[in-house]
């Protein structure tokens, strides 16, 4: 082990410590003091690993949080970051932890969550065994010119690991594009289902095929621009998936059966996930442990009963007040949010909705312009909005047809924790956000001793 590399490990672990008595997650700061000391630290740390890597717009963090459970449960552990920090930062402070001064693991596996624009370093650094990309939407305009930017990174990390399989969604054409552009194995997953009841699905009005332009034609749809396309023009088409959801049965509140086809055969299995865009997700991570070898028995125990992470419909109680948090990240995902809430029948009569423009979030906020907010904003619908950014939040939602009087603002996260306390006065609140958002108010719930409740209800 280089010295530069131990010095590493042990800076990172000194300084995640630190953190942690300062009541801090430490989960960038540690890793940034590992790499400013060892620039190769991921490098050199995960070459003993057998590690697999979910990228991709939307899902990665539900997927991630399912595939590390079956990593655990079936290997006894796994190097991995509970809280999503998914930057080369977080994934080196998470690869130190799991590893001595001296460069032995405590884990056998790292499941890693990266971001799209950090694939381009991590998977040559870590020549993962596996490779999951969700999906890829148009996101962060700021850092992504166009929808297929994110692409061309997970293109260019792929060709400089070209032993990693590659798990992509059929659905997803721009996903889909990147095999033609690389050597490696590719597995498909997809959904051959609708995801949502009828009538509530949102789709874009134009898919233009990444070849040629042409207006795409599809034969299904299930959200947004995934389905079952064909180009007219220059002949592109859906790949046919080898694992795929094919029924949703059983839709519950937390939870759904799924019948799932893998490789011909037909399963019935239990997800812990809503019906809706988390199916994705659960197919996606089934699709990737089934990539490293996993028996599938192990696979849908993990599926059935995983954990789902922080701000993803985790619910707290807040003097009394039950409040789910949601968190939104573009415009694709956020509406299919609001297609969940629209699938629960009435709209919520209470709503929070905070937006800022971190890093994290991406720098522009022209997103929510393009969100149906109209769904499920009404003149009586009691609303705050909260952020660096609640001036953005608050116009779009007037202009969805909230009423001023019933409209107000709480810029402290502080006081938003009681203020949320007195709108909800018992009843349910739901609160809307995007990651530096949600992320404050979870740590001030969190530092008053707010505890999560295991239900909701309306």
């Amino acid at each position: 082990m280089p010295i530069r590399t131990s010095a590493a490990i042990a800076l990172c672990k000194a300084t995640h410590r630190v953190m942690r008595l300062m009541g801090r997650t430490g989960r960038a700061m540690p890793g940034k003091v590992a790499l400013a000391t060892d620039a190769r630290v991921i490098q050199n740390l995960a070459k003993d690993y057998n590690t697999i890597v979910i990228t991709g717009t939307n899902g990665k963090t539900t997927t991630t949080h399912i595939v590390q459970q079956a990593v655990i449960n079936t290997y006894g552990s796994a190097a991995y970051d509970p809280s999503s920090t998914n930057l080369e930062q977080g994934i080196a402070t998470t690869l130190c932890l799991d590893s001595t001064v001296g460069g032995g693991h405590a884990s056998s596996w790292a499941v890693i969550e990266c971001d799209e624009g950090a694939s381009k370093t991590i998977l040559p650094a870590m020549h993962p065994k596996v490779m999951v990309v969700t999906n890829l939407y148009r996101d962060q305009v700021d850092r992504y010119d166009t929808w297929t930017t994110a692409r061309d990174y997970i293109v260019e990390a792929a060709r400089r690991s070209p032993h990693t399989v590659l798990v992509l969604d059929a659905d997803c054409q721009v996903t889909a594009s990147i095999a033609d552009a690389v050597q490696n194995k590719v597995i498909w997953f997809g959904v051959e289902c609708p995801v949502y009841e009828e009538g509530i699905g949102d789709y874009d009005s134009v898919v233009e095929c990444v070849e040629c332009g042409t207006q795409l034609q599809f034969s299904h749809r299930t959200f947004a621009h995934l389905g079952n396309y064909t180009c007219p023009n220059c002949g592109r088409t859906h790949n046919q998936p080898s694992i795929a959801c094919t029924d949703i049965q059983n839709r519950r509140e937390k939870s759904c059966t799924l019948t799932l086809r893998i490789d011909g055969t037909e399963h019935v299995v239990e997800a812990n996930v809503r019906a809706g865009y988390d199916v994705y997700n659960a197919v996606a991570a089934v699709a990737g442990l089934y990539a490293t070898g996993m028996d599938t028995s192990d696979i849908f125990e993990a599926l059935a009963h995983f954990t789902h992470a922080a701000h993803r419909f985790e619910i707290f109680d807040i003097d009394g007040t039950p409040t789910r948090l949601l968190l939104m990240k573009n415009t694709a995902g956020c509406n299919q949010l609001i297609n969940m809430l629209v699938q629960e029948g009435e709209p919520p009569q209470r709503l929070v909705c905070m937006l800022g423009a971190e890093i994290m979030d991406g720098l522009s906020t022209d997103w929510i312009q393009d969100v149906n907010w109209e769904k499920i904003v009404t003149p009586q619908t009691q609303i705050i909005v909260g952020g660096p950014k609640y001036e953005d939040m608050k116009d779009r939602l007037l202009r969805a047809g909230a009423s001023e009087q019933n409209l107000r603002v709480q810029k402290s996260y502080s006081a938003l924790v009681h203020d949320i306390a007195e709108l909800g006065n018992g009843e349910p609140v739901t609160v809307i956000a995007n990651c530096s958002t949600i992320e404050a108010l979870r740590v001030r719930l969190v530092k008053e001793n707010y505890q999560p409740l295991d239900y909701w209800s309306e």
